[in-house]
């Protein structure tokens, strides 16, 4: 017989048999109330899809090798979990790495109603494991209509007793009206290996035939306590073999469930897998098979897309969708899909208030939104819980415009916003009177037909009121350059220039750099190199007055140990030939690309040190999706989630001077910036409204302009532009101490209590405010300078970049565009690492010369081959 005893590991209890006679003995109390919690069915079928896979004795790469398995073997798979495998080996469970495993998945078998009966007191479960919620018990001799039967040899019946509905171990139930118990419907299968039909129900019976893999067998019934033999016939022949190498060709018929938790449909079942698109909650899918020893993957269609979602995250009745109300902050735009190069639904004004469905994304950067009884996809940014704060606009004089807009009709909009759907539209030179929206584009009209509404002022040119010799002139020169716009756009990516246009895409890393814990990974990459200009001190100590024990040089590659931090201070501890010592951050960067695409030829978004965290967002191959917030103090060259490097094809269109329009605001960044625009400081005070500690200051630019010989329009933009309108830290002035140190942080914050305040320091232009450490470096510079007062920061300002950028003797960029990219000699004495800096500082030179009555504007525009 056979006796059947309970082994406890861990909190599992598994089964063993030793053989004692012909027939079993059970108790049936125990039965009815120990249930094995796993059975040692295969879940999966696996092939190997790499030349050699070696077979271990435990889920880590340090324990013992037990085997190999060669490409193309078929393995049995019980259970996957954090990129490890449990296979049968030798009769044995073993493990290999799933990485390298092709994974084909059970299918759930359903079957004609038909009626069981208990042969024991037994649990109705919620799910198909023992450790599921008790839906019921139901009393031995009960009869329960059966569903279907799932699991990979069939041991869990899906029933319904007294109303419930849930799942049962198959074993402990019998064919109503007497026979085996053989549930499937359709009872065809195939082997998945050469297999061997026995006598009976040992492995050492008589062979009655060898079946060969591929070969279709009818079941005729499952037995063993864990479903593990089954009894078949094939060729005239019925024996019995082993379940384990049966897999049964049938599939449930589609059957509607409702997502009750937001979830991603996957392409296998492993949430690791690649996420095919993501389900809202209360959305209905077409189910199409259960699948694992426990049903816990569910295989849906949903729209287009078919795949793999979690069964927990599904419901067989209806649910509805929560629904969150949001409020547009800006003007907003409805997409038919998470691209804005989709369709385009509805515009949603600034203030709407919609209905929120669900959230997408590796970073919940789209929201799906219901809004006038449509839906579709809205970028995030552009909404909140709470409704956007009203403010009063303001506006500059009112003055006539003409249209001048390319024969083509200019939209009039509702609100001073694209995002608007147009209310009407203005021919090309019709004269309109406008008061513009100070701080914007954007003017109001006061008269014609659409009285308040609101025109781009891009697309008008004033109309002078002043005979034409003092009126409006326009010079436009050409400067050759022998180098191409793609050349040029090449020689700016060595550069590292930065955009913040891919913030909402993905950046790759691969998964050989990276040690992961759950969705945190650690870099492991520890190879670094020095970036400092002059090389990088090597100290003995994590300290800056520590001993230097050598200066590396430029370029130099160093070894990654670990890390030290002191205080607020972070120190890395790395070997540089024979010596070992400390270094700091912002000299070094590591080998390790973030990649624009899921391969390593790809565009390098930046780089990332070793040690640092990211957070894993989703994985595609053999790459991790991940983010990162560059941290303060560290280059440029580290990977930012929003500022990252740009590519040639993001540079191509901001150096390229034929993708600007003469009569459009982008083109002022060709403006000579080294020649005045004539006006006053009554005039530059009216744009200077609610701009911090530079309202009033008109007469400080005046006063600039005239001492250095540059465009007042354009320091008052700069200035505008790099203090938040008069509002940053560096324009509100920061205490520092007798040494010019910083004793504020970034957040207005006291520090270094212990040091008196020697003087207050401005900073109008950002001047020598590094990116790593702006307010810091700004400082001690406004300091050193001696701009105690706005006034003197406004003037003291505007000789520095006189002297270094628009008169400098040498380099004479006396341009927007020339300090950003130099095309006399690009890539060196570059103002910004922004690409788009030039255009963006011509929204505020633009808006002010319009209120001008007369001016003559020079340009000087390079020209490439």
């Amino acid at each position: 017989m056979y006796r059947f005893t309970w082994i406890e590991r861990g909190k599992t209890l598994k089964p063993t048999m030793t053989r004692l006679s012909v027939a079993v003995l059970v108790s049936s109390t125990v039965l009815s109330t120990i249930v094995p919690t796993q059975s040692y069915a295969a879940t999966y079928e696996g092939t190997v899809n790499t030349s050699i896979l070696n077979v271990r004795s435990a889920t880590s790469t340090s324990s013992s090798i037990v085997g190999k398995l060669t490409q193309g073997a078929t393995v049995h798979v019980y259970s996957t979990s954090n990129n490890w495998a449990e296979i049968n080996f030798q009769g044995q469970k073993r493990y290999v790495s799933s990485s390298y495993l092709t994974l084909k998945p059970t299918v759930a078998k359903t079957s004609t109603t038909q009626a069981y009966t208990a042969n024991e007191n037994v649990n109705m479960r919620s799910a198909m494991t023992t450790t599921a919620s008790v839906v019921t018990t139901i009393p031995k001799g009960a009869t329960v209509t059966y569903l279907s039967t799932h699991g990979a040899t069939g041991s869990w019946f899906k029933v319904t007793y007294g109303g419930k509905t849930g799942y049962v171990a198959q074993r402990y139930f019998t064919l109503s009206g007497g026979g085996t118990v053989s549930p499937q419907s359709n009872a065809t299968h195939t082997t998945v290996n050469n297999t061997t039909m026995h006598s009976s129900m040992i492995s050492t019976a008589p062979v009655l035939v060898t079946i060969p893999k591929g070969a279709s067998v009818t079941l005729v019934s499952t037995h063993g306590a864990t479903g593990s033999w089954a009894k078949v016939t094939y060729a005239g022949q019925t024996g019995y073999v082993a379940m384990r190498n049966l897999q049964a060709i049938v599939t449930s018929a589609p059957t509607t469930l409702y997502v009750k938790t937001a979830t991603s449909i996957f392409n296998s079942m492993s949430t690791s897998g690649q996420a095919l698109g993501t389900l809202a909650v209360g959305s209905s899918v077409r189910l199409v098979s259960t699948h694992g020893a426990t049903g816990s993957w569910a295989k849906v269609t949903a729209g287009s897309l078919t795949g793999y979602v979690p069964m927990r995250n599904l419901s067989e009745t209806e649910v509805a969708a929560p629904v969150t109300p949001y409020y547009a902050q800006r003007a907003a735009t409805m997409y038919s899909s998470m691209s804005t190069s989709r369709t385009v639904v509805q515009s949603i004004p600034v203030g709407a208030k919609v209905d929120h469905l669900s959230t997408h994304g590796a970073t919940g950067s789209w929201y799906m939104i219901r809004y006038a009884n449509k839906t579709g996809y809205v970028a995030a940014r552009d909404f909140s819980l709470t409704a956007p704060s009203t403010s009063t606009e303001q506006y500059g004089p009112e003055r006539e415009v003409q249209v001048v807009s390319n024969n083509t009709p200019l939209n009039v909009r509702p609100t001073p916003a694209t995002g608007n759907a147009a209310i009407g539209t203005l021919a090309h030179g019709t004269v309109v009177k406008v008061k513009p929206v100070l701080n914007t584009d954007w003017g109001l009209l006061t008269s014609g037909n659409f009285v308040g509404g609101y025109i781009h002022l891009g697309y008008t040119a004033p109309v002078s009121t002043t005979p034409p010799a003092t009126g409006i002139q326009r010079v436009v020169s050409y400067t050759n350059y022998s180098i191409t716009a793609r050349a040029m756009a090449e020689r700016q990516v060595a550069q590292f220039g930065q955009t913040d246009a891919h913030r909402n895409t993905p950046a790759y890393l691969p998964r050989a750099w990276v040690s992961v814990n759950g969705n945190t990974g650690t870099i492991v990459n520890n190879q670094l190199r020095v970036i400092s200009g002059v090389g990088t001190a090597l100290k003995m100590s994590a300290s800056s007055t520590a001993v230097t024990l050598a200066t590396i040089p430029n370029g130099t590659n160093i070894e990654y140990v670990d890390r030290q931090v002191v205080g607020t201070a972070v120190w890395y501890r790395v070997k540089y030939g024979s010596m070992t010592g400390f270094v700091t951050p912002s000299s070094v960067v590591g080998a390790a690309n973030i990649l624009s695409q899921p391969s390593l030829t790809s565009h390098a978004y930046g780089q990332i040190n070793p040690g640092e965290t990211v957070t894993i967002t989703g994985q595609t191959g053999t790459y991790y999706t991940v983010s990162y917030r560059r941290p303060a103090g560290h280059n440029i060259r580290i990977f930012d989630n929003v500022w990252r490097r740009a590519s040639v094809t993001d540079l191509e269109p901001f150096v390229n001077p034929n993708n600007f329009d003469q009569n459009s605001q982008a083109f002022y960044q060709f403006l000579d910036l080294s020649k005045s625009a004539g006006t006053t400081a009554s005039t530059l005070n009216k744009v200077l409204v609610n701009t911090g500690t530079l309202t009033n200051q008109g007469q400080a630019f005046i006063n600039a302009a005239n001492q250095y010989s540059i465009n007042e329009i354009y320091l008052l933009s700069h200035a505008v532009h790099e203090t938040g309108h008069g509002k940053s830290v560096l324009a509100q002035g920061v205490p520092v101490d007798k040494d010019g140190n910083a004793l504020i942080n970034s957040s207005g914050t006291r520090i270094h209590p212990d040091r008196e305040v020697a003087a207050t320091v401005y900073n109008m232009y950002g001047i020598q405010a590094v990116d790593s450490s702006p307010l810091a470096t700004g400082a001690k510079f406004a300091f050193e300078q001696k701009w105690f007062s706005p006034e003197a920061a406004i003037v003291g300002g505007a000789y520095w970049i006189g002297a270094s950028y628009i008169n400098h003797p040498t380099h004479k960029q006396n341009t927007l565009y020339k300090m950003r990219f130099n095309p006399a000699n690009p890539g060196v004495h570059q103002y910004a690492t922004d690409i788009g800096w030039a255009t963006k500082q011509t929204t505020r030179i633009y808006q002010t010369y319009q209120t001008l009555d007369s001016y003559t504007l020079h340009f000087d525009v390079p020209k490439f081959q």
